[in-house]
């Protein structure tokens, strides 16, 4: 009986201990790590209260690639960000769901890189964030969807 009320008197002592600690360290990151870390950017305006605005790192891949044959929407290219929704090592694939996609409204293209790989785009913009802001909206369809830009 009296190991028990000892165990339980230690166990209570550890407990209490424990939950004085802080707990701001989460995890240790071994030394030569390669992390990518983001930071809030905190925006304000005068006379306004202050929202915190949380930026991303761009993740993207950079590929070599030309309009497949057939496609005429130039355009497209002129543009730095791509969001790639399907890639396929036949032609004929890729042509399929551009053709599903555009019969849904969408303006997709086809564009080939340098290992032949036809790439579905489904739209291009200017900024990293817009990309980005398009994949969260086809996220459900398409949760692969990723990011080209042309080296």
């Amino acid at each position: 009986m009296k190991t028990i009320r000892l165990f339980f008197t230690l166990a209570l002592v550890i407990l209490v201990s424990a939950s004085c600690k802080t707990k701001q360290k989460v995890a240790e990151i071994p030394a030569g790590a390669n992390v990518v870390a983001t930071t809030p950017i905190e925006s304000t305006t005068p006379n306004t209260p202050s929202t915190p605005t949380y930026t991303e790192p761009e993740v993207t891949r950079n590929e070599n690639f030309n309009l497949a044959d057939g496609e005429t929407n130039a355009d497209a290219l002129k543009y730095k960000y791509h969001v790639v929704v399907g890639s396929f090592s036949k032609q004929m694939n890729a042509k399929g769901l551009q053709s599903t996609l555009n019969s849904e409204g969408n303006r997709a293209i086809v564009v080939v890189n340098e290992n032949n790989m036809f790439r579905v785009l489904i739209a291009s913009f200017d900024e990293y964030s817009q990309a980005r802001s398009r994949i969260n909206q086809i996220k459900d369809r398409f949760p692969d969807a990723w990011v080209l830009v042309k080296k």
